[in-house]
């Protein structure tokens, strides 16, 4: 058989006829959820304006003493427990900049919106630093602490922890207190408890599982919300700490943790992460080109020792 011709054109010779194509879409950063800066306590309303430190007076810690009135008629006995103060510190400020000079500026692709994106995932950035200022208040409880770093989280711990919380007079049923789970705890151990999924210890098929729905009943993958345990909600997080082969999960009341972001609004400015973030671009004579900041300022505290429990579970050991 012989070949048409010995010399055919290559990819290499058709290279300067073969366009390159950049269709309208962007791989644009994936963020986790504000889990956490969505569900405790917000006192941003409070600090927005004015102000580094917000005072809270906590009563909750100190207690009175029932008195006898054995004889009647008698000098009552008077109680002045200590009052304790609560301090929020909103000192930190994060920022992300970035400078575009003028000529790539003018030659950038025009169906890719640089700045835009770019300003999204800086916001994002900062997002994660508040989730994980709020999540790492997990190392000051010291009240209520089950589970260790040898073994997976398992369902004995969990009912552990919603009976230290009641211990502590929380109602966990009045929507007020939830779970916070890492993905690799919710999935890999919790997903493996057999009361979970299985249906002869569930109950009928309507009833939630993980087998049956993939989660613990109605979720919302807005939220991070992948339904409820024992009646509480159940949220899943990457930024869940993780440390020391462990994940620092945890069941907490709203008022356990308390957090405030605050900055001045200029004209320039534009608001968004619900307000917490703040971008401004702005042209830069100096530098013949385009500035952008984005920043936040915001602080975090613990607020109530009593109201969360840490749920230690291992971040290598699977289980079952």
């Amino acid at each position: 058989m012989f070949a048409v011709t010995s010399a055919p054109f290559t990819a290499n010779d058709l290279s300067p006829v073969i366009p390159t194509v950049w269709p309208p879409m962007v791989l644009e950063q994936i963020f986790a959820k504000a889990v956490a800066a969505n569900w405790f306590t917000d006192l941003s309303d409070w600090m927005r304006d004015q102000g580094n430190l917000a005072d809270i007076p906590d009563v909750y810690t100190n207690t009175f003493t029932a008195q006898t009135q054995s004889v009647q008629g008698a000098e009552v006995t008077t109680a002045d427990p200590g009052q304790n103060l609560v301090q929020l510190a909103v000192n930190t400020h994060d920022y992300i900049a970035f400078i575009i000079g003028d000529k790539d500026a003018r030659q950038l692709l025009r169906s890719f919106d640089f700045n835009k994106v770019y300003t999204d995932k800086s916001a994002g950035t900062l997002r994660h630093a508040l989730e994980d200022a709020i999540f790492g208040l997990w190392s000051g409880l010291s009240t209520n602490v089950v589970g260790d770093t040898a073994t997976v989280l398992s369902d004995a711990e969990i009912r552990t922890g919603i009976f230290d919380l009641e211990n502590e007079n929380f109602d966990t049923l009045d929507g007020d207190s939830a779970f916070f789970f890492h993905p690799y705890t919710f999935y890999v151990q919790l997903g493996a408890v057999q009361k979970y999924y299985d249906q002869a210890q569930r109950g009928p098929n309507s009833a939630a599982g993980f087998i049956a729905t993939g989660q613990m009943g109605d979720g919302s993958y807005k939220t991070g919300l992948k339904g409820t345990l024992y009646g509480l909600p159940a949220f899943v997080s990457s930024r869940v700490v993780s440390g020391l082969l462990t994940y620092r999960n945890l069941l907490a009341h709203k008022s356990a943790f308390g957090f405030a972001c605050q900055y001045m609004e200029t004209p320039l400015a534009a608001a968004t992460e619900e307000g917490r973030v703040r971008a401004q671009t702005h042209y830069e004579l100096r530098n013949l080109g385009w500035l952008t900041v984005v920043d936040m300022i915001f602080g975090t505290v613990k607020l109530r020792d009593q109201a969360a429990v840490v749920l230690n579970g291992s971040s290598v050991f699977i289980g079952s």
